[in-house]
């Protein structure tokens, strides 16, 4: 196909949802909004201000790891994700919301509203960190928040430059100027090939400042200097299980027909080659502090190694590496349907319970958990809100590139 199919067919490349599917996305949102309320009207406010920050990270994560896979497409010219790029930017449309989110978190906490100081335990007493002078000078209320603003800001100025720049490119081929549509393509093209290894950058030093701050933080004296790249390996795991599952549901589209086996090959192989390095980097962990055996490291899986949580630790390892791990060793598990599905689910899920294993210990005993209705709830609210930000981008973008001069080329067989 040349430019002049892809204008003859343009119309055929966005997704608008039935009435009943956006309603039920708007349903879950309310319900996420209701749990959060009730958990706190019912007292139990440090376990509702823990479930928001894990669920939020972990719908962020699949967002921010879109934006930043096409930044890696950029920097090396890739060709073979061009038809599925508009996907995993797609995702993206929930950072502008994740980071309002952040944002209004951020001044809860500055305020103290429904106590949300008390998820840090070194905002309510900062005399605990006294012998620790590096993170006593770091950890400062005022100092965090400013700098966590910051990164907030950036981060949505980095997107969304980012995603702006492939998306007027198409909205210019669809209104009918395919000559600037051209230039447009072009200046992208070579605009992003240059920058786009320094907005990787970024992406990676502020994306690890907010889980440095806003996750590691909860267990202040604990502290890990793997853990940036321990949550990036969540983050493209999760980002290549979620790809997987809206391919699959696009494929009975018009859309679909642009997705071909080495696309969905390619995107296994890639949630196979994270799902090593995440278990990777959790190895390193756990061998690291038991060889030096420090009680301030130690003591973090100590307390994971107790009920209610410790059946979760057994389970999570097998959820996010043995289980993926196997299954997607053979070649047609990354593209059959009925294999591959439920292997993203299991990947998804297995890093859900790691974000849930990483703050509730540290902000609840566990005696609640029996039923997980707060955490449940409000992941159903993020789900709604993520879906409904992405099918809102879908109704207004073409969710092909069809002005990327290389998508041609991707769709001539290469690989």
């Amino acid at each position: 196909m040349d430019r002049n199919d892809f204008y003859a067919q343009r119309n055929r490349f966005f997704l608008t949802l039935t009435p009943a599917g956006r309603g039920g996305l708007y349903l879950c949102a309310l319900l996420g909004i209701a749990t959060f309320v009730a958990g706190m009207m019912l007292g139990d406010t440090q376990r509702t201000w823990g479930s928001f920050l894990f669920n939020l990270f972990f719908f962020f994560c699949i967002a921010l790891g879109g934006v930043a896979l096409g930044s890696m497409q950029d920097v090396i010219g890739a060709v073979w994700g061009r038809p599925i790029r508009r996907i995993h930017e797609a995702f993206g449309a929930f950072v502008p919301m994740a980071l309002i989110c952040f944002a209004g978190f951020l001044i809860c906490l500055k305020l103290n509203v429904w106590e949300a100081k008390s998820l840090y335990k070194w905002i309510v007493n900062p005399e605990m960190l006294h012998h620790f002078p590096g993170k006593s000078t770091w950890l400062q209320e005022n100092f965090m928040l400013i700098r966590n603003g910051v990164a907030l800001v950036l981060l949505g100025i980095l997107t969304g430059w980012q995603v702006s720049l492939g998306v007027k490119r198409d909205l210019a081929l669809v209104a009918g100027d395919r000559q600037k549509a051209t230039m447009l393509g072009e200046k992208a093209r070579h605009i992003l090939r240059y920058w786009a290894a320094p907005v990787m950058v970024a992406y990676s030093l502020l994306f690890s400042l907010l889980v440095f701050d806003l996750l590691m933080s909860l267990a202040p004296t604990w502290l890990s200097t793997l853990w940036g790249g321990w949550c990036f390996s969540i983050m493209m795991q999760t980002l290549f299980a979620s790809l997987l599952l809206m391919m699959f549901f696009l494929q009975r589209s018009p859309l679909g027909a642009f997705y071909g086996q080495k696309q969905f090959h390619d995107v296994g192989k890639l949630l196979h080659g994270f799902t090593v390095f995440f278990a990777y980097l959790t190895f390193a962990h756990i061998l690291t502090y038991w060889y030096t055996n420090i009680p301030e490291e130690t003591s973090y899986f100590i307390d994971r190694l107790k009920e209610p949580w410790i059946y979760l630790v057994i389970v999570s390892p097998f959820l996010t590496f043995v289980f993926p791990f196997f299954m997607l060793i053979p070649k047609a598990s990354k593209w059959l349907a009925p294999v591959t599905i439920p292997i993203a689910f299991v990947a998804l899920a297995g890093q859900w319970l790691s974000f849930l294993l990483v703050v509730m210990p540290e902000v609840t005993d566990g005696k609640g958990l029996v039923f997980p209705w707060i955490e449940i709830g409000i992941f159903l609210g993020f789900l709604g809100c993520f879906l409904a930000s992405f099918f809102r981008f879908a109704s207004k973008v073409p969710m092909l590139p069809i002005a990327d001069p290389l998508l041609k080329e991707a769709l001539a067989s290469h690989h």
